[in-house]
């Protein structure tokens, strides 16, 4: 697992930058200001990006990066990162990592032992700027705003996205006060090996990107360490859901007994556990009662 406070690690920095889509006046002063400090910025063609730099007065070095590029460049990257060199990506109009290049090199990069850290600017909404900061390849995603609020319902809708859409980066916005539990239900939803990713107070001083899988995921915010302040985005890896197994009876107490201990309220546990298993919330009732006679 990583953790990464991308202005106060002291790392470079691979900054995201989105450009005018249409109107070169579309641009904020942020984003000029990052093009003007950074070592390099590698762009899909040096000559369409010429024109954005030449119009507000950018004087920097230009790379190209695009898709037929994009392995042979990620060498000239890491040496970058190893020399801390903070550079930029930008496309010729809109974001990058989405359709655009950039989602397979900060993928790579993340595999690696490089310490760095990745941020996004201009990039319209929050849960965009959190998409294309995860590192995964997010061709395909979804932004499902925020979860249903009955922590019972958040299984089934979770299930019903990955049913229907398959190899799709999952992306949604929590509250302060939900995270936690909404980690602690995806634990029992999701397999174990679902890289996840937690990005907190974005484009702020204090702002957080926690990496890694669920488990790793589940245990940190469960800790001290963990900083339950600001706002949440919550980006998950494709092919992440795993079926339910079928659990006998005293499977069945067992799996309402782990979602207690992890701060669920006995009802929304079984409601959980009854929904996950396809049996009937009243026969679970009467299976723990029995059990705990």
């Amino acid at each position: 697992m990583k953790i990464q406070k991308t202005f106060k690690d002291n790392f470079p920095i691979i900054y995201i930058v989105g450009t005018p889509i249409g109107n070169i006046n579309d641009f904020s002063f942020r984003a000029i200001d990052i093009l003007n400090k950074v070592e390099v910025i590698y762009c899909e063609d040096t000559r369409t990006s010429h024109v954005l730099l030449k119009n507000y007065q950018i004087q920097n070095n230009l790379s190209s990066l695009h898709k037929y590029n994009e392995v042979f460049k990620s060498q000239q990257i890491e040496n970058d990162l190893i020399n801390n060199k903070s550079i930029a990506i930008i496309s010729d109009a809109g974001v990058p990592c989405i359709s655009d290049p950039g989602s397979k090199l900060l993928n790579s990069l993340l595999e690696k032992e490089i310490n760095f850290s990745i941020s996004a600017i201009n990039c319209g909404p929050a849960y965009i700027h959190a998409l294309v900061m995860s590192g995964f390849e997010t061709k395909k995603n979804i932004f499902i705003g925020f979860l249903d609020k009955r922590i019972e319902n958040i299984k089934a809708e979770i299930e019903t996205i990955f049913t229907n859409n398959k190899d799709t980066v999952i992306c949604f916005y929590e509250s302060v006060h939900r995270i936690v539990n909404t980690i602690n239900v995806l634990k029992n939803i999701l397999d174990k090996n679902t890289k996840i990713v937690i990005i907190r107070e974005i484009s702020k001083i204090n702002e957080e990107i926690i990496r890694g899988n669920i488990e790793e995921i589940f245990f940190y915010i469960n800790s001290k360490d963990f900083v339950q302040k600001g706002e949440f985005v919550v980006v998950i890896d494709k092919n992440s859901f795993k079926k339910a197994e079928k659990l006998n009876s005293n499977e069945l107490v067992t799996k309402v007994k782990e979602l207690i201990n992890e701060g669920i309220s006995k009802k929304e546990a079984i409601k959980i556990i009854a929904k996950n298993q396809g049996v009937n919330k009243t026969d679970l009732y009467s299976i723990i009662h029995k059990k705990n006679k």
